[in-house]
């Protein structure tokens, strides 16, 4: 049995069954995870994502849960999260490694503290480090993959690899690493100093994380923004603001924001975005593409 193999292989980790997906994303919709496990070491993350991967069994990662929604109901397999791991040591002035649970909002402040640039484009952002990267997380055409010196991943095979920038291809809230075939844990990144003109840059991407909306649950942008068009535009010249679906409604705010008035299912809003790219797509021929991830596992038989 799984489970048995599980405690076995990781005495001193909880294994928790039937875990309420909903407390862990920011969205606050979902079923629950037949098994959860949230390792706060490298080496148990290890042993954990390769003993799972071995049996076969279906394998989640979770970092922490901003962009992402859960399906209903019983989620089989294991869902495995990277919130304990949260360490940060800086090598030189410039640069830092970091584990891939830690929040990219304290790693911005840490930043910030050694007056230093180049995550200005992350103001505001939640998540942790290890999702942002999955993601390329970022604002305009600025992504956090931008910064990394290298990335050290488990493997599906149990072992750790090294995964230098010039390995990596990334574009546009895409990176090659989230094929579904590792789990990231930490990364090496470096900064350079923080100039006058970078405040600036700073105020700007504030601004705009301040016309975003406010005050109810939601999971971030619903959509990328297709080339040379805004995303949240298209949905508001095409009549999407304040569509809802039981408890999932468009904001008034922002019509790329997809709100949870407090009892939302994670099927409300599926068929909200489902509605919402339909409306675009008959009105202008342009297919949105989700932003928000939809929990799927890495390996599964």
């Amino acid at each position: 049995m799984l489970l048995n193999k599980l405690h076995a292989a990781l005495p001193d980790i909880t294994i928790k069954e039937r875990w309420p997906l909903y407390q862990l994303c920011t969205l606050g919709t979902g079923g629950e995870a037949e098994f959860f496990a949230a390792p706060s070491s490298i080496e148990d993350m290890k042993i954990l994502f390769s003993l799972v991967v071995s049996e076969g069994c279906p394998v989640y990662v979770l970092g922490g849960g901003s962009n992402v929604l859960f399906p209903d109901g019983l989620i089989r397999g294991v869902v495995i999260s990277t919130q304990n791991l949260k360490a940060i040591e800086w090598r030189t002035p410039l640069t830092v490694d970091v584990d891939a649970g830690f929040k990219l909002p304290m790693l911005m402040k840490e930043v910030r503290e050694k007056n230093l640039a180049g995550m200005e484009f992350a103001a505001g952002i939640p998540g942790t480090l290890g999702g942002a990267i999955m993601g390329n997380a970022g604002a305009g055409t600025h992504g956090v993959c931008e910064l990394l010196d290298y990335v050290i991943a488990v493997e599906a095979d149990g072992t750790i690899k090294t995964w230098n920038l010039g390995d990596i291809n990334y574009s546009y809230r895409k990176c090659s690493l989230s094929d579904g075939k590792r789990l990231i844990v930490s990364a090496r990144m470096t900064f350079r100093p923080f100039t006058p003109g970078d405040e600036k840059v700073l105020e700007s991407f504030l601004l705009r994380r301040g016309s975003q909306p406010h005050g109810l649950r939601n999971a971030g942008c619903t959509f990328k923004n297709p080339e040379g068009y805004s995303a949240g535009k298209l949905l508001d010249d095409c009549g999407c603001k304040n569509l809802s679906v039981g408890d999932a409604i468009v904001s008034d705010v922002h019509a790329n924001f997809i709100l949870n008035r407090g009892h939302a299912t994670s099927s409300d809003v599926m068929k909200l975005i489902e509605i919402c790219a339909e409306k675009v797509y008959d009105s202008t021929g342009i297919k949105l593409e989700p932003e928000i991830k939809i929990l799927a596992p890495c390996f599964s038989v």
